[in-house]
């Protein structure tokens, strides 16, 4: 069973992207984007700090009985010094069970076996934890850093705050919100681990520099080497059963032409302006006109080995793909260019990025081996299929 990676937070908002519904763009890196939406969730019955709210559903999870499962200061996980308590854990575990209430139409099988002698109540709880303690392992990384939020931060954090408020009509529906969409059990617990994810920022800025910017080539060059990074720009001339011979007639031509040129000190200006002037893949010239940095995953297989082959600065052979006929420059990798494998997904992390959350990945990993975890009773008495009634 694979356990999403610990610094999963620093490339998905955890909590805020189902806690609220929306939120203006944030301009600075160590202010979070919580533009994105949630997946609806079924209607739930959260308390309020004082009392409950009204619930007129008559089917699907019972929140509020769940999350009185213990108190919500109740210790489940602590470690030197700092405690994940159940309202905490309720946060994690609120967003894996509303959403496997609406694959479920009449109650969660918690037994089902989701991997030899693993139970779905046991995968969720070994999820579920490891969001919990990686917020646990960046607390215990600040202090080991001496980091913490300045007033600047805490000022940014506080209008962002208050731009919530302000776009909800008051606190207390924000608090609604929180309550329904996120199953945070209060206001002050959602401004707490909101405190954490700044924090993330902070650690990266510190560390890496804005965007990374002060991560070293080098130690770019080496992750992008590990993980089979390439560059590369193409002449890509369509082709079909129709016109195949058209357009192998086409590309030898442009092949023909390139080669006169292949020793000229201009070569890379020559490819360009042959690419811009035959190539057929008007999409590519329009979202990546510096080039490709892909994985080989990312691109057809001939594509990527043919590539592969190539050292910088040199043309493929003419290489067929499913799409047509391609002749490919290689070209030395751009640290701050986007992975189309990352853009693909919706993503804006460049090379560098990636490079740098994989060093901090390691990071934190060190951190996470140096806890001492200790888990509480309650923890250890979790019964999810006690916890989460169906009504």
């Amino acid at each position: 069973m694979t356990i999403h990676k610990i610094t999963s937070i620093l490339l998905c908002v955890f909590l805020l992207l189902f806690a609220i519904s929306g939120c203006a763009d944030a301009d600075d890196e160590n202010t979070l984007d919580v533009t994105a939406s949630p997946s609806p969730s079924p209607v739930i019955d959260m308390p309020e700090s004082n009392g409950t709210s009204d619930d007129s559903s008559s089917g699907g999870i019972d929140f509020s009985s769940a999350l009185a499962a213990f108190a919500p200061d109740a210790a489940m996980i602590t470690a030197d010094g700092f405690t994940v308590t159940w309202a905490d854990f309720f946060v994690f575990l609120f967003r894996p069970v509303a959403s496997l209430s609406q694959t479920y139409e009449t109650g969660i099988d918690w037994a089902e076996e989701v991997d030899a002698g693993t139970t779905l109540a046991d995968f969720v709880i070994e999820y579920v934890t490891e969001e919990a303690i990686s917020f646990i392992v960046i607390e215990y990384g600040a202090k080991a850093l001496d980091i913490s939020l300045s007033d600047n931060d805490f000022a940014k954090l506080s209008e962002d705050i208050d731009n919530l408020i302000e776009m909800y009509g008051s606190m207390e529906e924000l608090e609604v919100s929180l309550r329904e969409n996120g199953g945070f059990y209060s206001f002050d617990v959602f401004e707490r681990l909101l405190k954490i994810e700044y924090t993330v920022g902070i650690i990266m800025v510190e560390l890496y520099g804005e965007n990374a910017e002060s991560f070293s080539d080098d130690d770019v060059s080496e992750y992008a080497l590990n993980n089979d990074y390439m560059m590369a720009k193409h002449i890509l001339i369509l082709s079909s059963e129709d016109d195949n011979d058209s357009a192998l007639k086409e590309i030898e031509e442009i092949q023909k032409q390139l080669r006169t040129h292949i020793n000229d000190d201009d070569f890379f200006d020559i490819f360009d302006s042959m690419m811009h002037e035959h190539s057929e893949d008007s999409g590519g010239l329009l979202s990546s006109p510096d080039g490709y940095l892909f994985q080989p995953v990312d691109m057809v297989a001939p594509f990527s080995e043919a590539c592969a082959a190539l050292e910088i600065g040199q043309i493929s052979d003419i290489v067929e793909t499913s799409y047509g006929y391609h002749i490919i420059l290689r070209l030395p990798l751009d640290f701050d260019s986007v992975p189309i494998g990352i853009a693909g997904a919706g993503q804006s992390h460049t090379l560098r990025q990636l490079a740098a959350f994989d060093d901090f990945e390691g990071l934190s990993q060190e951190w996470r081996d140096s806890l001492n975890l200790v888990f509480s009773t309650e923890y250890s008495s979790l019964d999810l299929a006690a916890i989460f009634t169906w009504r």
